[in-house]
C-alpha cells in the first residue's frame, strides 16, 4: 500500500496533466460515487469519457454523456481536497504503512 501511495504522490507531482483530489471521509457518502470514470482531453478533438464498470469498460464520446461526467466530476471535486492538500494527506498516509 505505501508503494501504491507514493506512486501516486510522484504521478500527482511530476505530471502537469495530472491532478489528485481525495474526497474526505467528512464528506460522507453521496450519489455520484457509483463507479469509477475518466475525462480525458486529447490534444486535438473533443473530450472524451472512460466509464469503469463491473464486467468491461466503455468509452463516451457523445456530447451529452461528456457534458454529464463533467457535471459530475465537479461535483465530486467540490466536495474533495484541492489538488496539494490532497498530495499532502497521501503522503502523511503513506508513512503510517510499512
Amino acid at each position: 500500500m505505501r508503494e501504491q501511495l507514493l506512486h501516486l504522490v510522484t504521478v500527482g507531482t511530476t505530471l502537469p496533466r495530472v491532478r489528485i483530489h481525495v474526497v474526505p471521509l467528512s464528506a460522507g457518502a453521496y450519489s455520484v460515487l457509483d463507479g469509477n470514470f475518466l475525462i480525458a482531453t486529447p490534444t486535438a478533438g473533443e473530450d472524451i469519457v472512460y466509464l469503469e464498470g463491473p464486467f468491461r469498460g466503455e468509452v463516451l464520446d457523445r456530447p451529452e454523456d461528456v457534458r454529464m461526467a463533467v457535471q459530475i466530476w465537479e461535483s465530486i471535486r467540490g466536495e474533495a481536497l484541492p489538488h496539494q492538500q490532497s498530495i499532502e494527506l497521501i503522503s502523511e498516509i503513506a508513512e503510517t504503512w510499512t
